[in-house]
């Protein structure tokens, strides 16, 4: 099946219950004293679940046309997101990754989507969003959404309301004395 991608760039991500929250979290086998272990209950992962689902399931499902007027509406057409463990793990490695380099190309200079590839996730459909800056789930939430965007400016919003997906992986990293001053770096993981 044709692998079809969606793409999104940001400079400001999205999960389900049991995702991980990364706080300094490390690739390596052993952990540095100032890293805490991965939580999956964290609270502000179990809101971002939520409040992607209801926003898909709810009245507000819908973003603007190019003509920047007209609406696509999805208000009663989409269901709940599942959420996938590998894509949980494909999201940890991503907000890590963005801490150091904030963009959709990895460090290593490949395409965001080749973390679901590193870990065998197969997908025919798959999309990314990034956040930096807000510490709650909330916070990041409202920056996806984007309502007071034109079109050109609400690509996470039409990510998170993609009929295509249902599969979420969300994850927060935080970044401790971050010379950006951003601190918490989000990533969402949506597939098919």
């Amino acid at each position: 099946m044709k692998k079809t991608v969606f793409l999104l760039l940001s400079f400001i991500s999205v999960l389900f219950p049991a995702c991980e929250s990364v706080e300094n979290y490390s690739s390596s086998s052993t952990k540095a004293q100032t890293e805490t272990e991965i939580s999956t209950e964290a609270p502000e992962i179990q809101q971002m679940a939520a409040l992607t689902n209801e926003f898909r399931t709810g009245n507000e499902a819908f973003y603007l046309n190019s003509d920047n007027r007209t609406t696509t509406s999805h208000v009663g057409k989409l269901g709940t997101l599942r959420l996938d463990s590998d894509l949980c793990r494909a999201a940890a490695i991503r907000a890590k990754e963005t801490a150091t380099s904030f963009s959709h190309t990895r460090p290593d200079g490949r395409s965001c989507f080749s973390v679901a590839e590193d870990l065998s996730i197969s997908y025919s459909y798959i999309g990314e969003n990034i956040a930096a800056g807000n510490e709650t789930a909330q916070g990041t939430f409202l920056q996806w959404k984007e309502d007071d965007k034109p079109y050109s400016g609400q690509g996470h919003r039409r990510n998170m309301l993609k009929p295509e997906f249902t599969r979420i992986g969300i994850a927060r990293y935080y970044k401790p004395n971050d010379p950006d001053r951003y601190n918490y770096y989000w990533v969402m993981i949506l597939a098919r």
